[in-house]
């Protein structure tokens, strides 16, 4: 179910949004998730490092965390990309995230998907639940027509969860990002609205 207040959230530019689920749900960041955003990504470094881009040297401090979150507001402000903490509900943490990014309007009308996950909460479908309430919100609030995603080949449940959620695989960028410092080759995968509609994955 999604539900939406139009009132503003404690950092002023980000709105009161939640995106709800059964177990999990989904919502923008505050600057006071700092503590507990920057534990959870300290204790998963050396699981997240090998599949993220190269953390800055100042990633888990609070002025970082302001300078990220405050770039956020102004992302979705002007419809350029949505970032979502995900939250276990019981009991109630910071589990990970999902982001919309690279939002194209005009004729395209699409975006792309990111995400990442805690590693102890690998394996109980939270990632599977948060990317069909991300997807019904893309689709229905955002009024965008597709979503794509790219993933290295290694990465087994970043392919898998695609796939559960309807994505097709559909193509092969050779060095397309840059992940932990080198330039990686990236399976690319798509989710048009009338696949996903049809697939009937609504949360």
């Amino acid at each position: 179910m999604l539900s939406r207040d139009s009132s503003t959230a404690s950092t002023p530019e980000m709105p009161m949004i939640r995106l709800k689920g059964t177990r999990v749900h989904l919502r923008p960041p505050q600057l006071s998730d700092w503590h507990e955003w920057a534990m959870l990504r300290s204790q998963n470094r050396a699981f997240l490092q090998p599949w993220e881009p190269t953390w800055d040297d100042d990633c888990l401090t609070e002025e970082y965390f302001q300078r990220r979150t405050r770039r956020q507001a102004c992302e979705w402000k002007d419809d350029r990309a949505y970032a979502f903490l995900i939250i276990r509900n019981e009991p109630e943490k910071i589990i990970g995230g999902f982001n919309i990014n690279n939002v194209c309007r005009g004729a395209a009308q699409y975006a792309s998907l990111g995400y990442w996950l805690a590693e102890s909460e690998q394996g109980h479908g939270y990632m599977t639940e948060s990317g069909r309430l991300i997807l019904s919100h893309a689709f229905w609030f955002l009024k965008l027509h597709r979503l794509n995603a790219g993933c290295l080949p290694e990465n087994v449940r970043s392919r898998a969860l695609l796939t559960r959620l309807g994505f097709k695989e559909e193509g092969f960028a050779a060095r397309y990002i840059a992940i932990d410092g080198l330039w990686r080759d990236h399976v690319l995968y798509g989710l048009p609205y009338e696949d996903w509609e049809r697939r009937d994955v609504v949360a």
